[in-house]
Parts: C-alpha cells; sequence; structure tokens
C-alpha cells in the first residue's frame, strides 16, 4: 500500500483572492515514489480540529520539475481548503501519498502531435501540467487551451500560461471565456457550453489535427465538452476527463440491513505482496468502511468516486459498484473498481491492490 509521507512547505503564495499555490520538498529517502505523469494528483491528510481529513489536489508542475507545486481554490466552507489558506505557513508539513490518477499524459520526445484542452475554473491544474510538459519534452508537438472562468481575477495560473505563450509563441494557443466580464470579441464571453466549445473548436482549431484531447472541470462542463468534442468527430476514447468536486446529488437514504450470517460475503485484500482478510455485510455502505471497521485501512480520499485513489482489481469474485467517475471504461471492462463506491455481490471477493 502506498503510504502518507510529510512533504515540507517551500513556497505558499496567494494565486487569486481565493486560491493559493503551495510548493512542496519531498525528502530525498521518498524522491522516487514522487515521480509523476503530468495530470496526476496528490492524496493528502491532514487533521483540523480533531478531524482526519483527506483531499486530492492535481500537481501543477511540469514533468521532473521540483519542487512539486498544487493550486487549491478555497471553497466557502471547505475544511481543508481553508485551512492550506488562513494556517498553513512555509516550514510546515503536509502528509501526503505518492501521485496517482489516471488522467495523463503520456509524452513521447518524438511525438509530432495535436492536442487540445478545456478547462474550467480550478480544472485548469493538471491541464498545465500537461502544457508545461509537453511543450518542453516534445519540441514538434502544439497545444491549444480552451479556459473558462468567471472573471480575469479569479483565474488561476493566468501568468504561468502567458508566461509559457512567450516562451513557445509558435506551439502553444490560448483562448479564454470570461462568464461575468464584458470582453471586446462575443467569442471570449460566456461560458463553455455546446455552442461556444463548438464556435471554438471550429475557429481556431481549423487546419490542426488533434489526436487527444483532456477536460477538467465541473460535472456538466465534462459531459457538455465531451459531447460536443465527439459530435465534431473525436473518437471518444481520446477525450479524457477529470472532474474537480463530486457531482451533486439528491439525498439518498441508507439501505436498512438485518444482520445475518447468510448476508456476509468475505473479502480478502492483496496488498503489498499480503493478504489480509473481513468479512461485511452484502448492505453495507462500502468496501473502504467496512474494512476500516475491522481495523483494515484501504487507500481512499474522496469517497466520492472522482479521484480514483482507493482504485483496486477484482481478482475473482463480483462487486457492484455505485458510482464511477474515476475510471477509464477500459479500467472497468478489464476488472477494477473503486472500492470506496463497491459492495460484494458473490460470497467472497479477492481485491488486488498491487494490479497497475
Amino acid at each position: 500500500m502506498r503510504q502518507f509521507h510529510p512533504l515540507t512547505i517551500e513556497r505558499l503564495d496567494r494565486e487569486t483572492k481565493d486560491s493559493v499555490r503551495i510548493a512542496l520538498s519531498v525528502p530525498e529517502e521518498f524522491a522516487s515514489e514522487y515521480e509523476f505523469l503530468p495530470g496526476q494528483h496528490l492524496p493528502f491528510q491532514t487533521t483540523v480540529d480533531g478531524k482526519k481529513l483527506r483531499r486530492t489536489y492535481s500537481i501543477c508542475s511540469g514533468q521532473g520539475e521540483r519542487p512539486l507545486e498544487i493550486g487549491v481554490r478555497v471553497q466557502p466552507g471547505g475544511q481543508f481548503s481553508e485551512f492550506a489558506a488562513n494556517e498553513l505557513a512555509v516550514g510546515d508539513t503536509l502528509d501526503a501519498m505518492p501521485p496517482t490518477g489516471q488522467f495523463h499524459v503520456d509524452l513521447d520526445a518524438a511525438n509530432a502531435k495535436d492536442y487540445i484542452g478545456f478547462a474550467a475554473g480550478s480544472g485548469i491544474t493538471p491541464v498545465l501540467s500537461m502544457i508545461k510538459s509537453v511543450l518542453q519534452i516534445e519540441p514538434h508537438s502544439r497545444f491549444v487551451l480552451f479556459y473558462g472562468n468567471r472573471k480575469q481575477s479569479t483565474t488561476m495560473f493566468i501568468e504561468d500560461l502567458y508566461a509559457l505563450k512567450n516562451l513557445y509563441p509558435e506551439r502553444l494557443q490560448l483562448h479564454f471565456v470570461f462568464s461575468q466580464e464584458d470582453q471586446e470579441f462575443p467569442i471570449a464571453a460566456g461560458r463553455l457550453d455546446a455552442d461556444k466549445v463548438r464556435e471554438l473548436y471550429e475557429r481556431f482549431c481549423a487546419g490542426l489535427d488533434p489526436v487527444e484531447a483532456f477536460v477538467c472541470g465541473p460535472d456538466t462542463m465534462i459531459k457538455t465538452v465531451t459531447e460536443t468534442l465527439v459530435a465534431l468527430g473525436f473518437d471518444k476514447a481520446s477525450v479524457h476527463a477529470e472532474r474537480f468536486g463530486v457531482p451533486r446529488k439528491g439525498g439518498k437514504a441508507k439501505a436498512s440491513v438485518t444482520i445475518k450470517t447468510a448476508n456476509q460475503a468475505t473479502v480478502t485484500v492483496i496488498m503489498d505482496g499480503h493478504k489480509k482478510e473481513f468479512a461485511m455485510q452484502r448492505g453495507d455502505e462500502n468496501m473502504v468502511d467496512a474494512a476500516a471497521e475491522h481495523g483494515i485501512e484501504l487507500p481512499y480520499s474522496c469517497k466520492g468516486g472522482v479521484c480514483a485513489t482507493c482504485r483496486c482489481h477484482v481478482r475473482d469474485g463480483e462487486v457492484t459498484m455505485a458510482t464511477n467517475y474515476g475510471l477509464e471504461s477500459w479500467e472497468v471492462e478489464k476488472g477494477f473498481i473503486l472500492a470506496c463506491q463497491s459492495r460484494p455481490v458473490s460470497d467472497a471477493v479477492i481485491l488486488d491492490y498491487d494490479k497497475t
């Protein structure tokens, strides 16, 4: 099992009035564990007011860069983000797992590709890492970014993007869209809805041959952009998406479960070459919580089916997964699940955390 390690805050800067940039140094003994692919994130753990909190934040550094940098949008009432913005200081430490996540770009210096990215708000964080890395490592590739925000003053990493544009003027296109500020040209105003996505793509991607698209933002924006790109001729498998935040749902009452031995399933966990076993009721909320009740800590962070920190492979048995926003369709087909969203169906289930 990947372990949390303390990372020291090297810099902490106010990025916008409602976001902070945190630079984290990695101890030399763990350096190899924190190599990452552009687009991946770090699961964090801290204790605030006696309550243990876990959150995931994407890395915005380019591949191979140190220190590791993340961007945190401060949400009103957000325990972790307000703690990060108001209480953390240079020299403090944050416990973080090594990087994880399937939302990433695979780089090859020999590539000559056209990439496009759609980001909304703090969804720019992993896309910024991709842009930096593509431009630095693939000298024959180009990147087109469409970036939606309410106002310029709340646009994260805008200076970084302009700096990259100055360094790579022929290979980076930047197109900002603001929903709460008047713009000189109508195409730069509004939201990233289907009409806007189509207009932007047809206007600024003419003559390009984009082979991959990376989309990051809230759930409705992800759905709109993905569907529009597919309608424009993109192969759906080439449109990669990551959601920021768990989609809102209506309240759902917990099922009442009568505890009977016949309703139990045996779950075996393989992790770091070791086996652990526990029993749970099929109607229990999920495998992560059921394991915790038996003193077995499984990896998790968001518990909303988004971050995929709890990703594992079903070696044997059958499970049902309530929600999936973190796995690609090919992963599900190969038997990977999100344990925080899964319950056993068969009498016995074997979960393999060592399979990647």
